[in-house]
């Protein structure tokens, strides 16, 4: 049973708001800031959709809390470089809106939250699970490949 009870997107608006209800309106669409996070939530939607095509090529499920339906170690493509880069699509989606909004401190110290909070409650858990699952093939994943980057 995974600890954490809040579905990985929820945790992600969650995050988003803390980043958006404090931010400066209206937004200034000519900066840097708003440049540099639309190019950083457009690379973390191409992440997140390369990862799930992965998936879906796979037949395996992309659900963080259906773990019956997984019959697949996934280890190419996006996630021969990270692990989880559907998380990390969200955390690098999580700056750029922050980026966007002239947040960039609020982004930078809610994307760490993030992570941690992902880390601890919704990875590791995952982790005992698959290792249960894929054995030495995960742990040997785990060995060449790093959990976020």
């Amino acid at each position: 049973m995974l600890e954490l009870k809040i579905p990985p997107l929820l945790l992600f608006n969650i995050f988003a708001a803390v980043i958006l209800v404090p931010a400066g309106y209206p937004i200034a669409l000519n900066t840097v800031g708003f440049f540099t996070g639309a190019l950083l939530l457009s690379v973390a939607v191409g992440i997140a959709l390369v990862a799930t095509m992965t998936f879906k090529q796979a037949k395996t499920t992309v659900n963080p809390y259906s773990f019956d339906n997984v019959n697949a170690l996934v280890t190419s493509g996006v996630f021969g470089y990270s692990r989880n880069p559907m998380y990390l699509a969200m955390a690098i989606a999580l700056l750029g809106v922050g980026l966007i909004v002239g947040s960039a401190v609020t982004a930078v110290l809610a994307v760490i939250g993030f992570v941690s909070y992902l880390t601890r409650f919704q990875i590791l858990p995952e982790e005992r699970l698959l290792a249960n699952l894929f054995g030495s093939e995960y742990s040997q994943y785990c060995h060449q490949v790093r959990r976020w980057v």
